[in-house]
């Protein structure tokens, strides 16, 4: 019999499916063409936090094989909390993390339908199919920070791939509509900057990220743009005192080192007009482990709020924080994070590093 290929785009995702005797071929978020086999798939591993996209979809039910990093700071990822009960019994494939390599072996034992990573390398990607003859498909957050219509297409790649579209188009919808809650964009934006980002481990207040999506989200303008490059970014401290921006948050993975560090710079934080001025906040880990996109967005809640308290005069941050979290794995686990972390908190410098108090 000859091969009968049918071929649908998605226009509005950008995802490319056809239909052919032996299964579906999708294209991926590296625009690799995956066939995926012509049954419904119900045994799958995900790698490098493509545990998050598989949790978010609620299809915790198909997986096999996990990485043992998606069972550890229960408390820093709320979809790892979720999955707390849900996933204690299914096999650890890999350690995780930056060094972590997955075991093939245990993998293919585990005879999964497709295995789903996060990577920007379309050859690395190809080889893992290769040693584990087994369907590899990429998804992504973004390639150069955040991107929706990145996270979108993963969204409903997956969905398509899991028989979850339906949750994949709620959970687009919903996140669409939350952009258009932070409407308010001034002539003058208010300047800030994101300090202690995760990348490849904990760092310090050089640690920002360039076109950073809660700050794009909340209207305010990003100083580290200034440097005309997106995505992570490792930033000279004097550069930051000499844009010294009105606002400055300090993402809470990083907090205990820049806290830390304080001690021996005083100086240099007394300089900075947002200390001065008691305008330096704590966020919940915007990354830890890849992309806590959930807390992102609750975050760009938050710095609207802190931004343009007037405007956002009825917003409660603490409360969007909870809904969002809600809508992604099912239970307001805000709680969890504030108990762990502080959640939303004010910075003050003191004598000895940097301390948290109430926000408002």
């Amino acid at each position: 019999m000859g091969k009968l290929i049918l071929f649908i785009a998605v226009s509005v995702t950008g995802i490319l499916f056809s239909q052919d005797a032996y299964g579906a071929v999708v294209t991926d978020l590296l625009n690799r063409k995956v066939q995926i086999p012509d049954k419904i798939i119900n045994r799958i591993v995900p790698l490098k936090s493509s545990m998050s996209f598989i949790s978010f979809l609620g299809a915790q039910d198909k997986v096999v094989g996990i990485e043992a990093i998606d069972r550890k700071d229960y408390e820093k990822r709320p979809y790892v909390y979720d999955n707390k009960e849900k996933l204690k019994d299914v096999t650890i494939v890999s350690e995780g993390g930056a060094k972590g390599r997955p075991s093939h072996e245990l993998i293919i034992s585990l005879k999964p339908d497709v295995v789903f990573t996060i990577t920007s390398d379309p050859a690395e990607a190809d080889m893992l199919q290769r040693k584990l003859k087994t369907p590899v498909v990429v998804l992504s957050f973004g390639y150069q920070g955040v991107e929706f219509e990145t996270v979108f297409r993963s969204l409903n790649l997956a969905g398509l791939i899991l028989n979850k579209q339906k949750r994949a188009e709620y959970l687009i919808s919903y996140i669409s509509g939350l952009q258009t809650e932070l409407d308010y964009r001034p002539d003058k934006k208010v300047r800030a900057y994101v300090g202690g980002l995760s990348y490849k481990g904990v760092n310090g207040i050089d640690s920002t990220e360039g076109h950073f999506l809660p700050f794009r989200l909340a209207g305010v303008e990003n100083t580290a743009d200034s440097i005309g490059r997106k995505g992570h970014i490792f930033l000279q401290k004097e550069y930051l005192a000499l844009m010294n921006p009105e606002l400055i948050f300090i993402d809470s993975a990083g907090y205990g080192i820049i806290s830390e560090k304080a001690k021996k710079e005083q100086g240099f934080y007394s300089r900075l007009s947002a200390f001065k001025n008691g305008q330096v906040y704590q966020l919940p880990a915007n990354t830890y482990y890849f992309i806590n996109i959930d807390l992102m967005l609750a975050n760009a809640f938050f710095i609207a709020k802190t931004a343009y308290p007037d405007y956002y005069k009825e917003l409660d941050a603490e409360e969007k924080a909870g809904e969002i979290i809600k809508v992604f794995t099912g239970q307001n686990l805000y709680h969890v994070i504030k108990q762990d972390t502080g959640g939303f908190k004010r910075v003050v410098q003191t004598k000895t590093g940097m301390s948290l108090k109430v926000a408002n």
